[in-house]
């Protein structure tokens, strides 16, 4: 099978982890707290495939939590901005996260819930630096454009 081989390739520690003690036990508790389906699943699979290696109580969940929590996010906006953007669990809340909500919504003054209504919008925008993509693009639509701050909220 093209998936499996593509899977042990990219990710050889995979044959290292016990299936029964490790991986079920993690896929099986994210695709329960997330309500996912088999196919957003595999999604999540194919995004980030050392989620296979992550722990769902160390890793996983806590990043969930803190993320639904700091953005205030219902049940279906936190699964989309999963399936959206895999690569979220993978991410350090604390280093990653947390700092660059906080730079978006002081730069642009958004309020909790412009912020939320942005990252479910565009989950993607949890995987960007604000320093080396975010801010750069403000100043040119700034600039270019001749946007006020106001204008770009």
């Amino acid at each position: 099978d093209e998936q499996l081989k593509k899977v042990v390739i990219k990710m050889p520690t995979v044959l290292s982890l016990s299936f029964k003690s490790n991986i079920l036990p993690s896929l099986a508790a994210l695709q329960g707290r997330l309500s996912l389906s088999e196919a957003q699943l595999k999604k999540i699979v194919n995004g980030l495939l050392s989620v296979l290696g992550l722990s769902f109580d160390r890793n996983i969940g806590p990043s969930l939590v803190a993320l639904q929590e700091r953005l205030s996010l219902n049940e279906v906006q936190l699964r989309k901005v999963v399936v959206g953007i895999p690569s979220v669990l993978g991410l350090s809340f604390e280093s990653n996260l947390a700092p660059s909500l906080a730079a978006l919504q002081e730069r642009l003054s958004l309020s909790d819930e412009q912020l939320r209504k942005v990252v479910v919008a565009l989950p993607s925008v949890l995987s960007y630096s604000f320093e080396v993509n975010i801010a750069p693009k403000l100043i040119f639509l700034q600039e270019e454009l001749n946007l006020s701050d106001g204008d770009l909220r």
